[in-house]
């Protein structure tokens, strides 16, 4: 799949004189009237369509420079930061470079301009400071991190210090008080993946979508939320969520996502009056050993009973992860109580349980066209919106290839997947997602455009069935099987057929 870009340049050079005119005009809209946030939305999307389409061309200096005014209109267009004239002044001087540099790109020249003063600058100001005095903010947000969120819990080392590496800035902590004063709930959320999850990416765009869901507003990330979708982080991440729902609410929903190892929550809203009254919660949210409600351990050393659930009790969301969760190792077999057997012998019941967790499929699902659809997880590299990676048309391209995508650097041929099934097709529409799958043998990536994702889940290898049976509306050589979970058919789909064809595969 390799792509002489040269003779798209034609269509770049009409695509980026489309953007700067655009974004030229809603610059002087929004220099007239700074509360005009339609004109901020226009220059976001302009200037994200111009990052990728240079990131696509190889134009690096026009993708990062389009990268950082992004990270400033983001913020402005979610009330982060307020605009200011050194906001607007910031944001021209940058429309400036980037011309200069689309010129460069397209004449062929190299002005020899200098980015890092002006990504400074921008850097400054979307993180809510400016000249110099960004260095002294964070010393003076933690007293004033205090009032707002809670600081004073048991002798303030609690959710004080969980907030000092959330960088808020006096502005957004301001928010956040005034958030609390309008009877919104300020909640520190923070999550901590399974050691040997699979694929973070996935689990990142459930929590995501479960929140959004909850209609929960994230006012803060720590990594940023771009960087958790690109997988850009360790095992844990934290956010500040304003929301109307209460903390059981959210806990309940997120518990259904698998392999979050610890989910904690803390009310970061009115500290100073929560500090005195509630001895209980706090040890809910702070301590190890808290009561199990709002964190998800899985202790494999306590033999206590809640350490074998290997039969399925009811109850509680961890016995998922022990029972059901391949990724997370074998469950943990207590001591066998009674007779044990000859040596050099597995117990029956041990051999039975690991004969179900080795035949479990685990499985990315969407829908098209009103049915369930499923892609094998081993395979799935990441899970990305359309919103934020627009699509760039390849002539000659196969029919079934919309076009092509620019993901970290690496260009990614991306297949409408209605269209490869032949499928009745939609439009588009910025709730689409793309599923990036990862062909290690054939070194190939590549994206299917769905629908909607749905959730990840596991399916015994028994219960998947020949798609003999599946509806006349899909090309049944495009399917690996089909499945039943809660009465509902999922339809597998052979993810190697469908990007290399019939006559590739044995």
């Amino acid at each position: 799949m390799n792509l002489d870009l040269s003779e798209y340049m034609g269509a770049y050079i009409d695509g980026s004189r489309e953007n700067l005119d655009t974004m030229d005009k809603c610059l002087l809209s929004l220099e007239q009237n700074p509360s005009n946030l339609e004109a901020v939305e226009e220059i976001f999307r302009a200037a994200h369509t111009l990052k990728g389409m240079s990131a696509t061309m190889g134009f690096e200096k026009i993708a990062h420079l389009t990268h950082e005014m992004e990270n400033i209109l983001d913020k402005l267009r979610t009330h982060q930061i307020p605009v200011t004239s050194a906001v607007i002044d910031a944001i021209f001087e940058t429309f400036d470079v980037l011309r200069t540099l689309v010129n460069d790109s397209i004449e062929q020249t190299d002005s020899g301009i200098d980015l890092s003063e002006l990504s400074a600058k921008l850097s400054g100001l979307a993180s809510g400071g400016g000249a110099p005095e960004p260095a002294a903010a964070p010393a003076a947000a933690a007293p004033a991190a205090a009032s707002p969120t809670g600081g004073g819990k048991k002798g303030g080392g609690g959710v004080s210090a969980d907030l000092s590496d959330m960088g808020l800035t006096d502005f957004e902590l301001s928010g956040l008080e005034e958030a609390g004063d309008a009877g919104k709930n300020v909640l520190l959320l923070k999550i901590a993946l399974v050691a040997d999850c699979l694929l973070k990416g996935p689990r990142v765009f459930m929590v995501l979508r479960t929140l959004d869901d909850l209609q929960c507003d994230i006012a803060k990330s720590n990594p940023e939320v771009k960087d958790l979708e690109n997988e850009k982080f360790d095992k844990s991440f934290k956010m500040v969520l304003v929301t109307d729902k209460s903390i059981e609410q959210i806990k309940d929903a997120l518990e259904s996502i698998s392999e979050l190892e610890t989910i904690e929550l803390a009310d970061i809203s009115d500290a100073g009056e929560a500090a005195a009254p509630a001895p209980a919660a706090a040890p809910a949210y702070e301590a190890p050993a808290a009561e199990p409600v709002y964190q998800q351990p899985p202790q494999p050393s306590a033999p206590a009973p809640r350490a074998a659930p290997v039969a399925p009790p009811v109850q509680a969301a961890p016995a998922n992860y022990e029972v059901h969760n391949p990724m997370a190792g074998a469950p943990v077999v207590p001591p066998a109580p009674p007779a044990a057997p000859p040596a050099g012998e597995t117990p029956p019941e041990e051999e039975e349980e690991a004969k179900e967790v080795i035949e479990l499929v685990q499985l990315v699902t969407f829908t098209m066209a009103g049915e369930t659809y499923a892609l094998e997880i081993q395979q799935v590299e990441a899970i990305i919106n359309l919103s934020g990676h627009p699509i760039t048309r390849v002539p000659k391209a196969p029919h079934y290839i919309d076009g092509v995508i620019n993901l970290r650097g690496e260009i990614v041929p991306v297949i409408n997947t209605r269209r490869r099934l032949r499928l009745a097709e939609i439009e588009r529409k910025p709730s689409n997602q793309i599923i990036i799958l990862s062909f290690e043998e054939e070194k190939v990536k590549a994206g299917f455009l769905v629908d909607s994702v749905q959730e990840v889940i596991r399916l015994p290898e028994s219960a998947i069935e020949p798609p003999s049976r599946v509806s006349e509306s899909v090309d049944i050589e495009y399917l690996r099987g089909v499945g039943k979970i809660d009465n509902k058919i999922v339809i597998m789909l052979n993810a190697h057929r469908i990007v290399f064809g019939k006559q590739v595969e044995e």
